[in-house]
């Protein structure tokens, strides 16, 4: 399942009627429940307020108006479909006068919420450990160059040696013992749980 980091807007007006889809991260009902009070107060007036979230085990969807099943269960199809969790979809209707009949209707909540998952960053929770290694100062370089390819560095701590603290989601003692002539070895600390960003293919 893929999670966002930050909040993404779609903007789409058929027929004069104008639809702001707003996809953002949320854990729980409560958030869930502020991020929508949040969206009514920054799209004031509007004609429709349509959800649908998946947080867990937890999915729902509310058509807020609409004719029933032209709003909340497209969006929260786009979402299953896309694999997304600890999600809630919002689209804001701005009705322009014109009708667009139900299947109009499914088209557009559909669209505002594929445009908005498209212009948002996916994550994907890895598993990844991590460890410190210390060395001396005459091995910085060769261990910059392996932590830049293979591992996030997270910390340095330099002292009468530099010791480095990285995560990295594979063991890297193979390669520290190669580049140390098997002087050196990482130690473990934790396993963690990180948001890996995605590029998308539009």
């Amino acid at each position: 399942m893929y999670h966002i980091n930050h909040e993404a807007i779609s903007e789409i007006e058929i027929k004069k009627s104008k639809f702001f889809g707003i996809l953002s991260p949320a854990s729980s009902l409560d958030e869930a429940r502020e991020i929508l009070t949040d969206v009514r107060k920054r799209y004031p007036n509007a004609t429709h307020y349509c959800t649908a979230m998946i947080l867990g085990n937890i999915q729902r969807s509310n058509d807020d108006g609409e004719p029933s099943g032209t709003a909340g269960l497209p969006m929260l199809e786009c979402l299953r479909h896309k694999d997304l969790d600890n999600v809630i979809m919002i689209v804001v209707r701005y009705f322009g006068g014109t009708l667009l009949g139900t299947g109009g209707l499914v088209k557009a909540y559909q669209q505002s919420t594929l445009e908005a998952i498209n212009n948002a960053t996916l994550t994907l929770p890895v598993e990844t450990g991590q460890y410190e290694i210390t060395l001396p100062y005459d091995l910085i370089s060769k261990a910059e160059n392996l932590l830049q390819k293979e591992a996030i560095i997270i910390d340095r701590l330099y002292d009468e040696q530099i010791t480095f603290i990285y995560q990295s989601e594979t063991d890297l003692a193979p390669q520290f013992q190669e580049i140390t002539n098997g002087q050196y070895a990482p130690v473990f600390q934790e396993t963690l749980i990180v948001e890996k960003e995605l590029v998308q293919e539009n």
